[in-house]
C-alpha cells in the first residue's frame, strides 16, 4: 500500500468504526475493506477476557507472599505452587522471559482502580495498560503497536509523517499522548451512544484496529529522526 492509500484505507475504516451501532457492524467491517485474514486476530489465540482483576486480588497475593510490596514475585514462589494450572502459567511466563513484565499489569490494575493516569509509566506500556484492562473500567482498551499505528494515522494531521507512523514497532513514553487521545475516542460521541451502551465493545474495535494496523505497517527500514 501506498501511503496515499494507507490514507484512504485509515479513513473508510474510522468511518465505518465511528457509524458502528452493533457488535455485528464492527465484525463486517474487515469483509468490507478486504482487509487480509491473515492479519485479523484469532479468537482462539485471544478470546475474549470475561473476567475481571481489582487491587484486592493483588493485596491477597502480597498477603500469601506470592507477591512482594513492588508486585515482584517472591523468590521461592515456585515452591507455592499447588494447582497444575497456576504451575502451567508460571513455567509458561518463565519461558517468555514474561515475569518480570507482570508487576507492570499489576501496575496499571492498581492505577485504574485509583483513577491514576501515570504518565511517569516509561515501559511495558502495553502490559500497563492491558492491567488497566482487566480492571473492566469504562474506557480502558486492549492497546498494541497496530493499534497505535492505527489511530495515529487517522488522527495525524500532517501526510508527511504517514511512512514515519507506518514503521512503527514498539510505544515507549512518546507515545502516551496518543495513548490518552485513543482512550479520550473511544468513550467520546465520535462512536455512536448504541454502540457505547454496548458491554466490553473496546475490545472489539481493539481487534479491529489490530487486524489494520498489521495491513497498513510498513516493513521499511525505519526513519531516524
Amino acid at each position: 500500500m501506498t501511503d496515499h492509500e494507507v490514507i484512504e484505507f485509515t479513513k473508510s475504516l474510522f468511518n465505518l468504526i465511528q457509524n458502528a451501532r452493533t457488535i455485528i457492524d464492527l465484525e463486517e467491517i474487515p469483509h468490507k475493506l478486504n482487509i487480509p485474514a491473515k492479519n485479523l486476530m484469532k479468537i482462539e489465540g485471544y478470546p475474549k477476557i470475561e473476567f475481571a482483576i481489582k487491587s484486592s486480588d493483588i493485596q491477597s497475593l502480597i498477603d500469601k507472599n506470592v507477591l512482594d510490596d513492588e508486585f515482584n514475585f517472591m523468590s521461592d514462589i515456585s515452591t507455592k505452587l499447588t494447582d497444575p494450572f497456576s504451575k502451567l502459567l508460571y513455567a509458561t511466563a518463565w519461558k517468555n522471559g514474561d515475569l518480570k513484565k507482570i508487576k507492570h499489569i499489576i501496575k496499571g490494575i492498581i492505577d485504574s482502580e485509583n483513577d491514576n493516569n501515570n504518565n511517569d509509566q516509561n515501559e511495558a506500556l502495553v502490559f500497563y495498560q492491558f492491567g488497566k484492562y482487566l480492571t473492566k473500567k469504562s474506557g480502558q482498551p486492549i492497546i498494541d503497536q497496530h493499534v497505535i499505528r492505527a489511530f495515529s494515522i487517522f488522527s495525524s494531521k500532517n501526510t508527511n509523517q504517514i511512512s514515519s507512523i507506518r514503521q512503527l514497532k514498539v510505544l515507549d513514553k512518546i507515545h502516551i499522548p496518543i495513548i490518552n487521545q485513543y482512550k479520550e475516542w473511544l468513550t467520546s460521541d465520535a462512536l455512536t451512544k448504541e454502540l457505547r451502551e454496548v458491554k466490553d465493545y473496546t475490545y472489539h474495535i481493539d481487534k479491529l484496529l489490530f487486524a489494520a494496523g498489521k495491513t497498513i505497517k510498513s516493513h521499511a527500514q525505519a526513519l531516524n529522526l
